[in-house]
């Protein structure tokens, strides 16, 4: 039965310069019935995709791959338009990521579908061969963000269609123009229109894809639209996979480079003006270097260039919207009003544009709203603690699971803390690199989600993984079919003894009764 179709607002969405407010972009909002046929086409579509041999689909990959080398700069240039990121990040975190993630899969992929035949391992087994075989779900909708629009977006639809599933997508309503490049890009190269589809539209879209028969459902954003998404999928009894919230835990040692952890911290929090789930958003430090450290990252912080993304030597851009802006406000002021204190901030540019600028703050109570909300912007509260032991207990307390850093010189050490600490990944003397690291699994843990991108998780998050088992005597009886009787009993006692029994003797003394049984087998029933 065809789904009903009710009517959605068709609100069109805009692709904004957050730097000056300039609206340059417009693309009206896909209909629930025209998500409901992007969907249908794309299952139709999909079994001739998956049809294709590996390899032609991985030309394919390797065109786009092509292709998006050659229009980097023009790629770069709208993301900086429509994101507001310096161009060095947008091609450096999103170019440069989604080069890798083609490579990756193009190289892995053919690896990872191969399903040769293998002897089964258990000894009671040996006359059987198995075959795993990884297929596609068919149709996987994604619904992605405007951060990291392009990347991200990437590093989940190149896997889903290299293993022969078709993808709906559908862009943050904040970054649309980034989706249709992506498009481009993928139609460009090969993949036909109906394979990669993107539907517009704000988050009635979304929920109209998530009813509209997809096979699977890749979200990222927020934890309250993310419970949303598991709620619809579950009811339809389909997977999805979330990445949710982030509100990552730095951990600075005593031991550590006070000016390199500084650096690598202020960049991990900073860059694309700190709308980054992997970020470093608190930051806990052993009171030895707390007063050297807060220095030295205030001195950082306040040095920034905060301007237009496209602007030469611009260090932040804007925030996404004025909105945006706004919140990070309220929780900054609720952090002061509790007693926290401003060690720097930067000089942001006055009149149009989101601008916030980059602030560090001490002395930070633990009941501000910074310490469990997550802070999706330029600002980062220091925490001063005893010890390593105090640090993991605080980075453990919150709701949220992403990713973590460690900063110390005894890089033994700060793996087995690591250990510890409750996230997917946790850097050592780095900061937010998992996400952009295409062999390397990327997800969290509590509050920040389910499932996992990119590496070899990646593809596992795309197919379906079916077991084919064949006998290799076809008229040969097996020995534990029916025709039970004491004999039969024994034999498989004495299967279980040569087995599993810690004992040689008991082994050897077991192994004429288990040759007769399976040499002369019992009564069939």
């Amino acid at each position: 039965m065809a789904p009903s179709v009710s009517p959605i607002p068709r609100r069109p969405v805009e692709s904004v310069d957050p730097a000056t407010g300039e609206r340059w972009k417009r693309f009206e909002a896909a209909t629930e019935a025209a998500v409901i046929e992007a969907v249908r086409r794309a299952k139709v579509a999909q079994r001739e995709w998956a049809g294709q041999a590996i390899g032609a689909r991985v030309r394919i990959l390797r065109r786009f791959h092509e292709s998006l080398f050659r229009r980097r700069r023009e790629i770069a240039g709208a993301l900086t338009r429509e994101n507001g990121k310096p161009l060095t990040e947008a091609l450096g975190c999103e170019i440069a990521i989604a080069l890798d993630f083609t490579n990756y899969y193009a190289r892995e992929a053919p690896r990872f579908l191969r399903a040769p035949w293998v002897t089964a391992r258990a000894l009671g087994m040996k006359r059987k061969r198995v075959q795993v075989v990884h297929e596609p779900f068919g149709v996987i909708g994604v619904i992605s963000p405007w951060n990291y629009p392009f990347m991200l977006a990437a590093g989940i639809a190149i896997p889903a269609l290299v293993t022969g599933n078709a993808v709906v997508l559908k862009p943050s309503e904040l970054t649309p123009e980034s989706g249709e490049l992506l498009a481009s890009l993928l139609h460009e190269a090969g993949v036909p229109p109906e394979v990669f589809a993107v539907v517009q539209g704000d988050g009635s879209t979304g929920a109209a894809l998530c009813d509209a028969g997809v096979d699977k459902i890749f979200f990222t954003g927020s934890v309250r639209t993310g419970r949303r998404v598991a709620v619809k999928c579950a009811e339809r009894l389909v997977p999805c996979a979330l990445e949710l919230g982030g509100s990552d835990a730095a951990l600075v040692l005593a031991d550590a480079n006070v000016r390199h952890a500084a650096q690598g911290i202020a960049w991990g929090r900073f860059s694309n003006a700190g709308q980054t789930c992997v970020a470093p958003k608190r930051v806990y430090v052993e009171a030895a270097v707390y007063d050297a450290f807060a220095a030295e990252l205030g001195r950082i912080a306040a040095a920034l260039s905060v301007g237009a993304g496209g602007t030469p030597g611009t260090d932040v851009g804007p925030m996404i919207r004025p909105e945006a802006v706004a919140s990070l406000a309220s929780q900054r002021d609720d952090a002061l009003s509790r007693g926290a204190k401003i060690v720097a901030t930067a000089a942001a540019p006055t009149g149009a544009g989101s601008f916030f600028p980059p602030t560090v703050l001490a002395d930070v109570p633990a009941d501000a709203r910074v310490m469990h909300e997550e802070t999706f912007g330029p600002l980062l509260p220091l925490i001063r603690i005893a010890d390593a032991q105090e640090g993991v207990a605080l980075a453990n307390g919150g709701d949220f699971g992403l990713s973590a850093s460690i900063w110390s010189a005894d890089t033994a050490r700060a793996a087995r803390l690591a250990r510890h600490i409750e996230a997917g990944s946790v850097v050592i003397n780095d900061s937010v690199i998992v996400p952009g690291m295409a062999d390397v699994p990327h997800g969290g843990v509590k509050q920040s989600g389910i499932g996992r991108t990119h590496g070899t998780a990646g593809l596992e998050e795309c197919v379906r993984t079916k077991a084919i088992v064949a006998d290799r005597f076809p008229a040969w009886r097996q020995a534990w079919w029916f025709g039970y009787s004491p004999a039969h009993e024994a034999g498989i006692d004495a299967y279980v003894r040569v087995a599993h029994s810690a004992s040689l003797l008991d082994k050897l003394r077991a192994v004429p009764t288990l040759l007769k049984f399976l040499l002369h087998p019992h009564r069939p029933a």
